[in-house]
């Protein structure tokens, strides 16, 4: 919490008090985060009172906050109007699965024509660690990393709206990503963010949106095969 006391009283606060919108906001970028790194697991529930403790902060922003994400079908409300994560069925995760494959299919081939020395160099660093993370074990770091490799190609792309529906794609699949991976399904050099960036390099639009497609492809295999139809 930022303390808006300043030494100095003729000149005022250094900073305006953080209003309850504020705080709703930022307990909505909170747990939001939380959603997409595959922090929180499908089925869990979501009390106020113990996030609101977590975080710092009063339960009713943070109420406001899950209420907001349930509207936006990132969580799910029971009969008693419970907050839950969402435990999605097979048919679901193949939905999300397919329409992943088109939106960033998209933004990848997009990337190709708009992406710079230094956008390139940035994904080429991301994917270095996250094959460290994953060397070493280091799972939830290794899915956090991807997560950023996603987006960061999303933004290259310069097409805000089909990032902010990635992002809600994300938000549904994130907890379930999180449960079933257990570490690489491709080697070091066999990466198809590999060939992903190379097509960057060499501004092949087709060839960025295939690698994008293998790479959700196959990186669903293993979690279809563990949920419930």
């Amino acid at each position: 919490m930022i303390n808006s006391h300043h030494p100095n009283s003729e000149e005022g606060a250094l900073f305006e008090p953080l209003s309850r919108t504020s705080l709703s906001q930022q307990a909505y970028e909170e747990i939001k985060g939380f959603l997409m790194r595959g922090r929180l697991k499908p089925g869990q529930r979501l009390v106020s009172r113990a996030l609101a403790t977590d975080l710092g902060i009063s339960t009713t922003p943070v109420r406001e906050a899950l209420f907001r994400l349930a509207s936006e079908q990132a969580l799910v409300l029971d009969r008693r109007n419970t907050v839950l994560v969402p435990d999605l069925r097979r048919s679901e995760y193949r939905e999300i699965r397919d329409i992943r494959i088109e939106l960033e299919g998209l933004a990848a081939e997009r990337a190709a024509a708009e992406a710079s020395a230094a956008d390139i160099g940035y994904l080429s660093e991301l994917q270095e660690r996250h094959i460290a993370a994953q060397d070493t074990a280091d799972l939830e770091n290794a899915l956090a990393i991807n997560e950023e490799f996603h987006f960061a190609l999303c933004r290259v792309s310069k097409l805000p709206t089909l990032l902010k529906m990635v992002e809600m794609l994300w938000l549904k699949c994130g907890p379930t990503l999180n449960l079933f991976y257990t570490g690489p399904v491709w080697g070091r050099l066999e990466h198809p963010h590999l060939d992903l960036i190379r097509c960057l390099r060499e501004r092949n639009g087709p060839g960025a949106r295939e690698a994008m497609r293998v790479d959700i492809t196959e990186g669903a295999r293993a979690i279809l095969l563990n949920l419930r139809d």
